[in-house]
């Protein structure tokens, strides 16, 4: 009787051990891939959103000043609130509502239909990662009318 009984007696063998620890294996490096993609993404929003910030900052400074005073300024590195190094610049080009060239100083816009117009400025606020060859963050742009301010 106790010769039957221990036959019986069944555990786990290597084989089974093995391929239970494969599956957790792969279960693990599958979490740490999903954190690792995690911290990355993570990572970037935080520098887009602080590339966002610099860029209205300086959308602002525009806004802020006279109309005169909306012009390119070249680029230049900048520490976000972040600690990073960025680099802003900003592009400034004059233009007329039906993309005729503007005329004279102060500009002026003549129209297709002979219509004299104010000229417009579209100003682009560019902010990149780290130096002028870093990867773009974010553009940001909008446009001017002397009537406005």
């Amino acid at each position: 009787m106790v010769e039957h009984r221990a036959r019986q007696e069944n555990g786990f063998g290597l084989v089974e051990l093995l391929i239970a620890m494969t599956v957790i294996s792969v279960g693990i490096f599958a979490l740490v891939a999903g954190f690792s993609s995690g911290f990355g993404a993570i990572n970037r929003a935080s520098k887009t959103t602080t590339a966002g910030t610099l860029a209205d900052q300086q959308m602002e400074e525009f806004r802020r000043g006279a109309w005169e005073s909306v012009v390119s300024i070249g680029g230049a590195p900048i520490t976000g609130p972040d600690g990073r190094t960025y680099w802003i610049e900003s592009a400034v080009e004059t233009t007329c509502p039906d993309e005729a060239a503007p005329t004279g100083t102060p500009p002026t816009c003549t129209l297709s239909d002979g219509v004299t117009s104010r000229p417009l400025k579209r100003a682009i606020v560019t902010v990149k990662e780290g130096s002028a060859s870093g990867a773009v963050l974010i553009t940001e742009s909008t446009t001017f009318d002397r009537s406005t301010g």
